[in-house]
């Protein structure tokens, strides 16, 4: 290891893993980011059914970072039993990580954690026991005034010891900044945000003129979060008016019941088609391709694929749940309030007519991605705000 930068580890509630493979990878493209600047560790532990044995380490190295998943084996089913032995299993994962991690760096300078509960108890544990401070990003949307999941009672007292000991928490909006405050977590806060690889989302040169256009949307396709039958009723009544576009759904979801709405809207493979899950490169083929992006979520925070349409180019119609408005400007797209359906149908009719009077500029909407988002751009921030924590320290 270089002596000259940094040691991070980095801890997460949610991270890719092979039970859940793109859970939590929003975090996982943050650590990808601090990696160009720094020396990185990911380490995440989980419990999987199929573990044959208590536990199972899994040493990677992915995309140049140093990655431990461990794998525990779930409890017997007994109530309060079960719940023992599997905090238990989850902590022990975490020192059997931990030992790895420290052969590997031989010293933490910092802990960068992520999703504070439940692991942030071990981002805890290292700097109550061990003197390594650490700092919390946060991307979930259960603190939201719309989607508040209520907490137990020791899940909030936890919460709140690690937030109140963390140096910094990074949401990824100043909304969930807000969220957060309000939901009672004391700490010094600083908004950074999700980031995107401009070297892989970028526009595509001289698309070809007159044609249909294409609305994208990709999301995990769960009706409660994204709004999917919204959307499809929006796009029958627009099918009523305009005949030039077509719209795609791609997502990792269950589309049977989406199928049933769209065939009987009478809309399924002449206006609307579904695809399933895409790789990072599959998304960025396709956002290229893609005239618009459209999210019409009832909640979120910064959605990834926000950030990619305007690497790609392409202007979004959205809705203003969460941190979203926060960048979606007129000359980037329009937006519309959660479950606005008739506001939805007018806002894809003036999109359509924005594009092709050429209203948006792929160029402008990349360079704000890229000024914003890129790995290089919050590899930065992250870093200066490390060594300012770590000079204060001393």
């Amino acid at each position: 290891m270089s002596n000259s930068k940094l040691n991070i580890l980095f801890l997460s509630s949610w991270y890719p893993n092979r039970v859940y493979p793109s859970l939590g990878n929003f975090v996982q493209k943050h650590v990808e980011a601090v990696a160009l600047n720094a020396n990185v560790a990911a380490l995440n532990v989980i419990s999987d059914v199929h573990c044959k044995t208590k536990y199972e380490i899994v040493e990677s190295n992915l995309n140049g970072v140093y990655t431990v998943n461990v794998y525990f084996k779930k409890a017997i089913n007994i109530p309060i039993i079960k719940d023992i032995i599997r905090a238990n299993r989850y902590v022990n994962g975490h020192f059997k990580g931990l030992k790895l991690v420290r052969k590997h760096f031989g010293k933490i300078d910092l802990v960068h954690h992520n999703i504070l509960y439940p692991a942030g108890i071990i981002a805890w544990y290292l700097k109550k026991f061990k003197g390594v401070p650490y700092i919390i990003t946060e991307n979930w949307t259960g603190y939201l005034p719309s989607k508040r999941v209520k907490l137990s009672f020791l899940q909030i007292r936890l919460s709140k010891m690690i937030a109140r000991n963390a140096a910094c928490i990074t949401p990824v909006s100043k909304d969930l900044k807000e969220a957060m405050i309000s939901f009672g977590f004391k700490s010094k806060y600083e908004v950074i945000y999700n980031v995107v690889n401009i070297h892989l989302f970028h526009p595509l040169k001289d698309k070809q003129a007159d044609r249909k256009i294409k609305f994208l949307h990709v999301s995990t396709l769960d009706d409660p979060h994204k709004n999917i039958s919204g959307m499809l009723r929006v796009i029958a009544e627009l099918s009523k008016v305009r005949k030039d576009f077509e719209f795609w759904f791609v997502g990792e979801g269950d589309t049977k019941s989406y199928i049933e709405l769209a065939n009987n809207l009478g809309i399924y493979k002449s206006f609307v088609f579904f695809d399933g899950t895409k790789t990072t490169v599959e998304v960025a083929d396709l956002m290229r391709s893609a005239d618009c992006f459209v999210m019409f979520s009832n909640y979120e925070n910064l959605p990834c694929v926000i950030i990619e349409a305007l690497a790609s180019g392409i202007p979004v119609v959205s809705s203003t749940a969460g941190g979203v408005p926060e960048h979606i400007k007129d000359s980037m797209g329009i937006l519309v309030k959660p479950t606005d359906e008739k506001n939805l149908l007018v806002s894809l009719i003036k999109a359509m007519d924005n594009i092709y009077s050429h209203k948006y500029s792929a160029e402008e909407l990349n360079r704000y991605a890229n000024d914003n988002f890129s790995y290089e751009k919050v590899s930065e921030k992250f870093i200066t705000l490390y060594k300012n924590i770590l000079a204060d320290k001393k």
